[in-house]
């Protein structure tokens, strides 16, 4: 057992000589010095106890080697027992000192007598409505001494609890009231009341139907949990992002169209663009080859084993501050900075992909590499492309047929079979430009996108694939 030091007057009486102990307490607002009836106790060694020690003892100081603590600030129950009284004393080694510690002005504030009374008062009036009237009855007939300072306090006690429940009863009602002025208040500044049909529908939101927009709401209120700090219930939070998509409104003349600030807008948009994000990714799917071997239109006939059609589409973008993203975002084709991303169509006109963000420096060939499309495909699959797709070695180790147009050379003219391959191929591959122009239909999506919504993007381009693919066909029937 480890020995914390007693220190007492009895060592110097001993020695025969009388000088005045220098030994004292070091904890503050304790005045003790050496004698007989205290004992002095070094801080632990163990370095945890001892800081245990130091803030028990609410010491500001860094604790040394010579600071002692008295036998004052501890419980006869923290010393080991004795077998018989010395003037040896031992603390247990999970001792600490719990009495007469230091108090601050602030650590405890004490209670006037006027605030007691309050205090009091109240806990009778909550303890006497809390009564029921028959148990109130039986205390009046109980009462042995009855008089009528008693009677008029239980009259009074009666009427408080009847006037009681009539207040609750009139703040239930108002608080009725109130949500439906607040229901009603939502409906009248929603867009949707100024839309009666679907057209207008479709100018604001990109959707053709009001069919669409609650099979939407219903699988968004599946993910999204209650919450009170939605002010707009979740169908005008849904037209709220779509309107800001389609037609990249600012968020001020968004908070007039739907009765709520600007921040609330923005807030708004940033949180249900990234639910549509999760609800809305898996209109875009990668369909089996049956799937897409038997929806060939005639247009790709020549080329029936084709599975996916790939093009880039690029969209300019606010300037970055950081350096290093101003070099990955310029486009040297068009001279400004961009962000770039990969479309993939099948040849029913489907977007059945659709790449990350990529800056506008990155090449085509680098972008389909890191997308990872090809690895899609199957043995034998087609892929048609553009000519400045180099991906000639990436489809040879896939075994993949690369359908892309032959280039020409210098002093090298096409001859006729590559000239009328060009024309097959164009007419094959304006499908992916009719997606991606349906795309662009979304200004967000051909507008600047500022820097605030970069985080943000990759949601807004899924969201935008996968309401094209629940809107009008690309190819009509006769196409088929």
């Amino acid at each position: 057992m480890e020995k914390r030091e007693e220190v007492g007057p009895s060592a110097a009486s001993k020695a025969g000589k009388k000088t005045k102990n220098s030994t004292y307490c070091c904890v503050p607002q304790c005045c003790n010095y050496a004698s007989e009836n205290l004992h002095f106790h070094h801080f632990p060694k163990d370095k945890k106890m001892r800081e245990t020690w130091r803030i028990a003892l609410q010491m500001g100081k860094l604790v040394t080697d010579s600071d002692r603590v008295c036998s004052e600030h501890f419980l006869p129950t923290d010393y080991l027992p004795q077998a018989k009284p010395t003037a040896m004393r031992f603390l247990k080694k999970i001792a600490v000192p719990s009495q007469k510690l230091p108090k601050r002005k602030h650590d405890k504030v004490e209670t006037s007598p006027l605030k007691r009374q309050k205090l009091a008062r109240a806990m009778r009036a909550l303890t006497r409505v809390s009564r029921t009237p028959e148990e109130r009855c039986k205390s009046r007939k109980s009462e042995s001494d009855p008089d009528e300072q008693a009677e008029t306090e239980n009259g009074d006690t009666l009427e408080a609890v009847e006037n009681t429940g009539t207040v609750v009863e009139i703040q239930h009602n108002e608080t009725a009231t109130l949500k439906e002025e607040k229901g009603t208040q939502s409906e009248k500044f929603c867009l949707l009341t100024l839309l009666p049909d679907a057209a207008k529908l479709y100018t604001f939101t990109g959707l053709n139907s009001f069919q669409t927009l609650d099979n939407i709401v219903t699988c968004v209120e599946k993910v999204t949990p209650y919450s009170a700090k939605f002010i707009l219930p979740v169908k005008i939070r849904v037209a709220l992002c779509l309107t800001k998509l389609k037609l990249n409104m600012p968020y001020t003349a968004l908070s007039v169209l739907f009765g709520v600030s600007e921040e609330t807008c923005s807030h708004y948009f940033r949180h249900t663009i990234q639910v549509l994000a999760a609800v809305l990714k898996h209109l875009i799917y990668f369909p089996s080859k049956e799937e897409t071997l038997n929806n060939i239109p005639k247009c790709f006939r020549k080329y029936v084993h084709t599975r996916i059609v790939l093009d880039c589409a690029e969209v300019p973008v606010e300037k970055p501050k950081c350096l290093r993203e101003r070099i990955l975002t310029y486009s040297h084709y068009k001279g400004r900075h961009t962000l770039k991303w990969l479309v993939g169509v099948s040849p029913g006109g489907l977007i059945i992909f659709v790449s990350e963000m990529f800056g506008g420096r990155a090449s085509d060939k680098k972008i389909v590499s890191e997308s990872k499309v090809l690895d899609k495909c199957e043995y034998g699959d087609g892929v048609m492309v553009d000519k400045g797709f180099r991906i000639d070695n990436e489809c040879l180790v896939r075994n993949l047929r690369l359908i892309r147009p032959p280039f020409v050379r210098k002093n090298n003219p096409l001859n006729k079979a590559e000239a009328l391959q060009c024309v097959d191929i164009a007419a094959a591959r304006v499908h992916v430009e009719r997606a991606i122009k349906q795309l662009r239909d979304f200004d967000i999506l051909s507008d600047q996108v500022p820097g605030h919504l970069v985080p943000y993007i990759n949601c807004i381009l899924t969201v935008c694939g996968a309401l094209v693919n629940v809107g009008p066909p690309i190819l009509s029937m006769e196409r088929f």
